[in-house]
């Protein structure tokens, strides 16, 4: 329900507020903004934890330190750098269109650390509760009031933070604040376990998919044919009258292209990178419809798409199908096993002419055309019940949004709701890692591995 009463708190998007909240700058909730520091090389002795960007959970707001960044810090570098818990930390380089620079994370370990000099640190007034201030950072986020405080430069974005923390805001009483946690974080706990169990759901989905799939492909349709030794310990058997043949002499596959800024013309072709669409669509393009699979990241993704479209060079796509049905090579790029022609570096990557030499089976073109229809209605159901489960996500994201600000802005008084709350705290669930894209409006050029799924436009 709404608070009893209200006040015009003069400033345009916040619009009323209930009557007892203080409107005053966003700066007042910190003790300063301290810039990170990179520092040197690991030398064993003044090692500590460099908090970067790539650590920032934006699905809890938090900051992972599973694995964490060891920089050598000197005593004398630390000061007013050490992070200490409940600090808050500021994303001020970096960035990009559809993550632009200025997120906010809570620092919630007890480890001592720094973040880098992409990222500021910023400890918390005694007048506020640093969890109530992790939220209503995600809000301003969300509504990119942090834009305006960008400043682009040499293609990196800046933000200016004193312009950033200069923004009225309005701010409850601090047991208010706490009340406001409160409810937030049970609701939040509840929308990630549901979401976690619909990502199973997914998991489970696709697999029995890519099982029908991978049998329509390597055995064909009729269970009773005449088998033969493939050569290929991958394969195994195949239908006695299909044809064995290195990949190379199956399907053309090449680099996909870099996204030079001269060349990032808008139009209307979709570019298509390792982890499926991202959010740039250009004038130049290749003639679709085409096949594109991970060269980078997600190396065993593979999509199908329906129009002309720009492969990102973080990809492989097709430049001919030597006679062969196009879904079908599709399918066929689905089914090998990619794992033992990646790199082993820290982000696994495929070599085409490695690639060229796994020994595929090719059945006859008709036969090609009669798989590709067998597996899309064996499949149909499948698709749908996929497509449900992430409209369900979907959903449950947008709630997640609509409900953080609605409180914190104080249009919903959560304060009855969350006295009535259990007193024991629900154990913390481990996040799966496709939780990472809860809040995820879809992948960039900078952000390119995203969980594979077929795709079709």
């Amino acid at each position: 329900k709404p608070y009893p009463a209200y006040k015009d708190s003069g400033v345009e998007w916040l619009g009323d507020v209930p009557k007892h909240w203080e409107v005053r700058r966003l700066g007042t909730s910190v003790e300063g903004c301290i810039n990170g520091i990179w520092g040197n090389d690991p030398n064993g002795s003044e090692d500590l934890p460099c908090v970067r960007v790539a650590d920032f959970d934006r699905v809890r707001l938090r900051v992972r330190l599973e694995k964490p960044t060891l920089r050598a810090i000197a005593p004398g570098e630390r000061n007013r750098r050490l992070l200490k818990k409940g600090d808050l930390l500021l994303e001020k380089s970096g960035g990009g269109d559809l993550q632009p620079v200025g997120v906010v994370m809570l620092y919630d370990h007890d480890a001592e650390a720094v973040c880098s000099n992409f990222v500021a640190r910023m400890p918390v007034s005694a007048r506020c509760d640093s969890s109530y201030l992790m939220y209503l950072h995600s809000h301003l986020y969300a509504i990119r009031l942090n834009v305006r405080s960008i400043k682009q430069t040499t293609g990196i974005q800046n933000l200016d933070s004193s312009f950033y923390l200069g923004e009225p805001v309005s701010f409850p009483p601090l047991p208010e604040q706490a009340a406001i946690v409160r409810f937030l974080d049970h609701t939040d706990r509840r929308i990630r376990r549901y979401i976690r169990a619909k990502q199973k759901l997914i998991t489970l989905l696709e697999e029995q998919k890519q099982a029908i799939i991978n049998r329509a492909v390597t055995r064909g349709l009729d269970p009773n044919v005449r088998l033969k030794p493939s050569g290929a310990e991958w394969l195994g058997d195949v239908p006695e009258h299909w044809e064995v043949r290195r990949l190379k002499w199956v399907t053309r596959l090449q680099r996909g292209y870099d996204l030079p800024a001269d060349r990032r013309v808008p139009g209307p072709f979709p570019v298509v990178s390792s982890g499926g669409f991202i959010d740039t669509h250009l004038e130049s393009r290749c003639a679709g419809p085409g096949v594109v699979m991970g060269r980078y990241g997600s190396t065993d993704a593979v999509f199908y798409v329906e129009q002309d479209f720009w492969p990102h060079n973080t990809s492989l796509f097709v430049t001919h199908f030597q006679g062969n049905t196009q879904k079908w090579c599709y399918y066929l790029l689905r089914s090998i096993t990619k794992a033992d022609h990646a790199g082993k570096s820290a982000v696994p990557g495929l070599d085409r002419n490695d690639l060229f030499q796994i020994v595929v089976p090719v059945p006859p073109v008709d036969e090609q055309r009669e798989v590709v229809r067998t597996i899309e209605v064996a499949t149909h159901d499948l698709n749908d019940a996929i497509s449900a489960a992430r409209r369900e996500i979907d959903l449950l994201r947008e709630y997640r949004t609509r409900l953080i600000a609605d409180v914190v802005t104080g249009k919903l008084d959560v304060r009855e709701s969350a006295a009535q709350l259990p007193d024991v705290v629900e154990e913390q669930e481990l996040l799966d890692e496709t939780d990472a894209l809860i809040d995820g409006d879809g992948a960039t050029a900078a952000d390119l591995d995203t969980t594979p799924e077929e795709v079709t436009v």
